[in-house]
């Protein structure tokens, strides 16, 4: 039995369940300019809902008049407004994604590790607390599955051939001492993947908590062979 996203019980001392399911996918996926391009207007329009009106506002209505697109067309690729939302995360994952891995090049030639580090955590923490005040049960349901993904319980809906360790691990390659790299490198992947998968189900304010990402840095840097850094 799953517990509530704090970690705690639910009232009159029963945990909340959080049914787990794979998320739901689009009816079929567009292939010509304009349906292309359609999907594309609703996906931006959905978010554009959740991030200024919330969740409960994103109807097939509302949606409609957003988006300039018809409601028969909505159901056409998205049988459910959850199946968008899943569209909709997935999107945001590959683009937040992109947006990290330019900001570690980024990253001026006197930054130190360190420095990658906490920019890598801080963005993570802060893309999952994004994600969660745009469907917060979703986010949950989504989360739990993703963690069946990395535990190869699951088939990964889409494969990624880059992430933030092998960018900070090329970034500091001259300030990275370790004498077996690859398990750093596996320590360091699990650390950023899954802690704040772990604080996102289990204790969600700390995704917004000022130290949690030093605190995390901390530990990792000195996985790293890295010096202490002041607070």
């Amino acid at each position: 039995m799953s517990k509530s996203p704090s970690g705690g019980e639910g009232e009159r001392g029963e945990e909340m369940v959080v049914p787990l399911s794979m998320p739901p996918l689009p009816r079929k996926q567009p292939k010509q300019a304009r349906s292309i391009a359609l999907v594309s207007a609703l996906k931006q329009g959905g978010r554009r809902i959740l991030e200024h009106e919330g969740r409960e506002a994103l109807t097939a209505l509302n949606l409609a008049e957003v988006s300039g697109v018809a409601i028969s067309s909505i159901y056409e690729y998205f049988p459910t407004m959850e199946s968008l939302i899943a569209a909709i995360f997935d999107d945001y994952r590959h683009e937040v994604g992109q947006e990290l891995l330019a900001a570690i090049a980024a990253l001026p030639a006197d930054a130190t590790l360190f420095d990658g580090i906490l920019l890598v955590l801080r963005f993570g923490l802060d893309v999952h607390h994004h994600k969660a005040s745009l469907d917060p049960q979703f986010c949950i349901r989504s989360t739990r599955y993703d963690e069946l993904v990395r535990l190869d319980l699951v088939e990964a809906g889409r494969s990624w051939s880059a992430g933030a360790t092998p960018a900070l691990f090329e970034r500091f390659a001259g300030q990275i001492r370790v004498k077996d790299e690859a398990k750093a490198r596996y320590l360091v992947h699990q650390t950023l993947l899954t802690l704040p998968r772990a604080m996102l189900l289990e204790h969600p304010d700390y995704l917004t908590q000022d130290d949690t990402a030093w605190m995390i840095a901390r530990m990792l840097h000195g996985l790293l062979g890295g010096e202490e850094e002041g607070a």
